[in-house]
C-alpha cells in the first residue's frame, strides 16, 4: 500500500475549471480513461497525478501549458496556522 504524499496540493482551481466545462469527477475520469476512484483520490491528495494524466486533463479542459502549474502544483496552505507577535517592553 502506498503512503499518502507529504505535500498537499490545492486543486480548487482545477475543480472550478471542471465545473466551468461541466465535468464532475465521474465524467472527467471517463473522458480521460481513468477510474473515477483514482481521479477522486488524486483530487484528495491521497495519490499523485502523473505527467500523462496532467496532459490529458489539460487537453480536455483547454488549459494552456503556462496555466498547468496553477492548476496542478499550487501547494495547500495551512488554514489553521496563525502568526503570533509578542510585544516587547
Amino acid at each position: 500500500m502506498s503512503e499518502k504524499p507529504k505535500e498537499e496540493f490545492d486543486y480548487s482551481l482545477l475543480m472550478k475549471r471542471m465545473a466551468k466545462y461541466r465535468f464532475n469527477i465521474k465524467s472527467l475520469a471517463a473522458e480521460i480513461g481513468m477510474d473515477r476512484g483514482s481521479l477522486g483520490s488524486k483530487l484528495k491528495n491521497q495519490t499523485r497525478f502523473n505527467q500523462s494524466q496532467i496532459a490529458n486533463i489539460a487537453g480536455v479542459l483547454d488549459l494552456k501549458t503556462k496555466e498547468i502549474p496553477a492548476y496542478f502544483f499550487t501547494k495547500n496552505v495551512e488554514k489553521n496556522s496563525q502568526i503570533v507577535r509578542i510585544k516587547k517592553g
